[in-house]
């Protein structure tokens, strides 16, 4: 009996979203960590090796995420439109054999060429807003769940591999570190991409494992039976869209500017460079339970409020570390770091309980193609402030209010009333 018709009860029965989940956990764990956030460890090693300023090494990883957020557009449309999996295995094979051509870098250039250029145009289709949409496609009711679990699996990669990329770096190298980790995204990309399905409809399923009887039985809900389903247009239209937008631009630019700079901005601060590696660590360690749980809480309490308090936070703790010297400080200002990326899921989340599944890979990459430019421009500046000042003081100066004006649009982004007859 084929999946959609059976009448039996959906939680006998093994639900293959859940190994799309595991599949895409992976994929996110090991990319982020290797890819993204790991990249940060070697921002002093490269700097120095190939003897370039902070600007010039904060422009190289900037382009990067620029150029990712450009590509995400038509990525997104691509996922909605063909599926993911082919995304997905392309990607990560392109981000592979870039990483592999980045350990031989003997220029600048070589740097924008292979990271900026090739990795990054890779990572999009390897990760988000591939994984993202993939995940949004399987799951409506227990979504809250399910992305919690995939922001927090992108949060933990970085938690786990960076202290390790930060020995690698020490024992190996820089280039042998990179190397390695180009050959085991390759691969393991090529298996994360043979368990993937695009939809639950592809394979006679519903979203949650529903089948036909649990759906007609089960009392009525709004977020199940009237699910929002917004055209990319009538999702454009809505005050809440653009200050998702204002306050994501925010969050991502501003933040990638500080994180990007944050090993350096330690080690400005008198710790060593690989405590600080450790420290960087440390913050995306503690942002894993505060995505999950932060996630989790999205399907009971505000996001709005869930985002605001967090950008709030992380606000203050900026403010902070602007004011007080010395290293004690610093602690402070990584957890709140860490809060500011403990609410991504939230974020996500908000896009699709917000607009709904259809469309939700091309907000996503409309989204992340706005928050490009920040994510270029930021890093780049934080860099040039430090190599005509010697300090980071201006850039927290700068920080702790952007991050309020953020946490401030998301505080008034009320979700928008959808009506079935839209459709």
């Amino acid at each position: 009996m084929s999946a959609n018709t059976d009448t039996g009860p959906a939680s006998a029965r093994f639900f293959y979203g859940w190994l799309v989940l595991i599949a895409a956990s992976i994929q996110g764990f090991l990319g982020v960590g290797m890819v993204i956030s790991g990249f940060l460890v070697f921002f002093l090693p490269i700097q120095s090796d190939i003897d370039i300023n902070a600007a010039s090494m904060s422009l190289v990883i900037g382009l990067a995420w620029a150029v990712s957020g450009v590509v995400a557009v038509p990525a997104g449309w691509v996922s909605d439109k063909f599926g993911t999996r082919k995304l997905v295995l392309y990607g990560g094979v392109i981000t592979g054999l870039g990483l592999i051509m980045l350990s031989y870098s003997q220029s600048y250039w070589h740097l924008l060429l292979f990271y900026s250029g090739i990795v990054s145009v890779g990572r999009v289709g390897a990760l988000s807003p591939t994984l993202l949409t993939v995940v949004n496609q399987w799951f409506v009711r227990r979504k809250p769940l399910a992305m919690a679990v995939l922001s927090t699996s992108f949060v933990a990669g970085a938690a786990s591999v960076v202290p390790i990329l930060a020995i690698g770096n020490t024992q190996i190298g820089w280039r042998l570190t990179i190397l390695s980790c180009g050959v085991i995204f390759a691969i393991v990309s090529v298996i994360v991409a043979a368990v993937l399905r695009n939809k639950p409809e592809d394979m006679g399923l519903f979203p949650d494992g529903d089948s036909v009887s649990s759906e007609a039985d089960r009392p009525v809900s709004p977020l199940t039976t009237n699910e929002p389903q917004y055209t990319v247009r009538q999702a454009l239209m809505t005050q809440a869209f653009w200050l998702l937008l204002i306050g994501l631009v925010v969050r991502v630019s501003v933040a990638d500017g500080v994180i990007i700079h944050q090993i350096p901005m330690l080690v400005w601060r008198g710790i060593e460079e690989q405590t600080a590696a450790y420290y960087l660590s440390f913050m995306f360690l503690i942002a894993i339970p505060l995505r999950f749980g932060l996630g989790i809480m999205g399907g009971y309490v505000s996001i709005r409020l869930i985002l605001f308090t967090g950008m709030a936070v992380g606000s203050i703790a900026t403010a902070l570390m602007y004011m007080i010297a010395g290293t004690e400080i610093a602690i402070v200002f990584v957890l709140g770091l860490a809060i500011v990326e403990g609410i991504a899921t939230t974020n996500w989340l908000a896009v699709g309980q917000y607009f709904g599944r259809r469309h939700f890979g091309t907000l996503v990459g409309i989204m992340t193609i706005s928050h490009c430019f920040g994510s270029l421009i930021f890093p780049y500046i934080s860099g040039w402030i430090f190599d005509a000042t010697q300090s980071y003081d201006l850039v927290l100066l700068i920080t702790a209010p952007l991050f309020m004006f953020g946490g401030l649009a998301f505080l008034m982004a009320k979700k928008p009333v959808w009506n079935r007859q839209e459709r």
